[in-house]
């Protein structure tokens, strides 16, 4: 139930299943707005930490880990609570920055293992969930409840009630803005998702999926109001990339549709955190052009 709705039955089926050795519970909800898991840990931690439990049965010599940033104290500490004096479970406080909820960076954080997009967590001996996830995990083995609803966080300036809604997939974003009061006054931008990662939406005629995490309504579109300027190779984009990449040259590969640059230089190791268009002074649209590259190369590798 995270951004890329990844399989959980894949997730824990690895083919080097004796090698696993930590499951690592995301709740690190990192980009701005989002409140979702931190809501469901504080409403229902119980229920997360069995899903945890369940998953670890499957691997005798595993340990868990719920990853948590350190500006959700009160989860932290009911979190701990909760599982004094298990040891087979620890909740670990990470530094509040971003992106450490992504999987490379959160592996890197509680582990010190390293991964690169080749990888999977699993070759790490890793097995990385969402917080809902666990959740879902117990209602399924536990109560015997199919994935029907899901959490999802309704907020932004143009919104009257910010506020997080526990809903039937399949519920339309135009009703959930309508219960959290509706807007303020007309929205510039709607993202489906956080404001770093998600996607804007051009239509609230569309349903909730398993992975909506969020719905944020801008009163203000802040990244159209300036245009994009020649690089100045100021190195910005450099120094805040969690990948270790240069995006400005994989930006300029990508303009100029060099595949195999592009890939020679790593751009396959870009995880489309926004860094570096969020930091550009030029305010160019790096992000978006190395992403939609990395698509056309996946694209290319399938064929």
């Amino acid at each position: 139930m995270g951004g890329a709705g990844f399989p959980t039955h894949v997730k824990l089926s690895p083919k080097n299943a004796d090698e696993i050795d930590t499951i690592i519970i995301n709740g690190s909800e990192c980009e701005p707005y989002l409140t979702s898991d931190y809501r469901r840990l504080m409403d229902e931690p119980e229920k997360v930490i069995e899903g945890l439990r369940i998953a670890l049965s499957l691997f005798p010599g595993a340990k868990g880990i719920i990853a948590v940033e350190d500006n959700k104290p009160k989860a932290i500490d009911l979190l701990r609570e909760k599982l004094a004096g298990d040891t087979n479970i620890t909740v670990n406080k990470m530094k509040t920055k971003y992106p450490e909820g992504a999987e490379r960076q959160l592996i890197y954080a509680n582990t010190g293992r390293y991964i690169n997009s080749k990888m999977l967590p699993a070759d790490a001996g890793c097995i990385v969930h969402n917080v809902d996830t666990a959740y879902a995990i117990y209602e399924a083995v536990r109560e015997g409840k199919p994935l029907t609803r899901r959490l999802v966080t309704v907020s932004g300036d143009a919104i009257t009630n910010p506020c997080n809604f526990n809903v039937p997939t399949g519920t339309s974003y135009a009703e959930l803005i309508e219960t959290a009061g509706g807007f303020k006054g007309t929205p510039e931008k709607i993202i489906a998702g956080g404001p770093m990662m998600g996607k804007a939406i051009y239509s609230l005629d569309l349903p909730v999926t398993k992975s909506s995490s969020a719905i944020l309504c801008l009163s203000r579109d802040e990244a159209a109001e300036y245009e994009p300027s020649p690089c100045i190779r100021c190195g910005r984009c450099v120094s805040v990339c969690p990948g270790r990449v240069m995006p400005n040259q994989l930006a300029r590969l990508a303009s100029a549709n060099d595949m195999e640059g592009f890939v020679k230089n790593n751009g396959m190791e870009c995880c489309e955190c926004g860094c570096c268009s969020y930091i550009c002074p030029a305010k160019r649209p790096l992000t978006q052009v190395i992403a939609g590259t990395r698509k056309l190369v996946l694209a290319n590798k399938k064929k």
